[in-house]
């Protein structure tokens, strides 16, 4: 997941530090900077970062009065809030209100940087729990249906949907796209546990936005469509990474880790993860692809 910021703080030397912090540490991107914290509401609605910095003293309305303007409206960003206050109260209010955590001011660029890499690690750990959740759910589902409808999971899609779900990803806008490429792979060629893909990604790309079009009449672009696949693969990469920091032996970390992925990768992020690396690993679409096709012509 890509991690977007917005910084609420009245003061310009502040607000450039943080910026140049979150920027220079490969944290993430920095959508939206504020002064007025009336302004940043409405902003924070409509821009939906991941993670607010937010000073707790502001003109007219303070930190803690918008974190819980926003939690009224059940907005899901992450507030970790920045202030010289020392009271216990007010900090004990902050975190209430539902703050993740609090820098102290004067800031201090290694406590900036060690503090939103806990927080970010916190949201990936939800947000793959979640997944496992819907993964775990949406397979009970599957496997009551077939037994209601009394036969097993035998059609290629019916596989790779299977694939899909153990690797937490069957609700992401990109999985319908991943399906609809290996279903064409396996028809173009019936020897493609062999030889999987012969074609160049962007020509796959291509062809599958004019297939959108003239099949379903559904209006597409290829750009689009390549950032669905490589997001829905991405938080693949994630998911799997966690498997293996929680259980080296997890079934599914042995089973997908070296194929769909280059297992360099997958150990880059798990130590990007654990907070041991600034980078985190590389996927290969084509990989990826080919990797889900040899498991469906090749089963274990």
């Amino acid at each position: 997941m890509d991690t977007n910021f917005y910084i609420i703080e009245d003061d310009k030397v502040v607000q450039n530090l943080l910026k140049k912090v979150i920027l220079k540490s490969n944290l993430g991107d920095v959508i939206g900077i504020s002064d007025d914290g009336l302004q940043a509401i409405d902003e924070i609605k409509r821009l939906q970062p991941n993670i607010v910095l937010i000073d707790l003293l502001l003109p007219e309305i303070d930190g803690i009065s918008i974190v819980s303007a926003m939690k009224e409206v059940k907005c899901k960003t992450t507030f970790i809030m920045i202030s010289q206050v020392t009271s216990k109260e007010m900090i004990a209010e902050a975190y209430k209100e539902g703050i993740e955590f609090f820098i102290n001011k004067p800031i201090n660029v290694v406590e900036v940087v060690s503090v939103i890499k806990k927080v970010k690690e916190k949201m990936n750990m939800v947000h793959v729990i979640q997944s496992f959740k819907n993964a775990i759910k949406e397979m009970n589902i599957y496997e009551e249906s077939n037994q209601d409808k009394g036969f097993e999971v035998s059609s290629d899609k019916d596989k790779i949907e299977k694939i899909l779900a153990q690797l937490g990803i069957l609700g992401e806008a990109g999985n319908n796209d991943i399906i609809e490429i290996i279903l064409w792979a396996l028809e173009q060629d019936k020897d493609a546990g062999k030889n999987p893909i012969k074609y160049k990604m962007t020509e796959i790309y291509n062809d599958l936005q004019k297939r959108y079009e003239e099949e379903y009449g559904i209006i597409s672009n290829v750009f689009a469509i390549e950032q669905r696949i490589r997001r829905a693969i991405s938080r693949a990469l994630k998911n799997i990474a966690h498997m293996g920091i929680e259980d080296y032996g997890n079934d599914i970390f042995i089973k997908y880790g070296s194929v769909l992925f280059d297992f360099k990768e997958v150990r880059k992020q798990m130590n990007y993860i654990r907070g041991k690396s600034n980078y985190g690993g590389k996927v290969s679409v084509k990989k990826f692809i080919e990797g889900i096709i040899v498991s469906i012509k090749n089963p274990i």
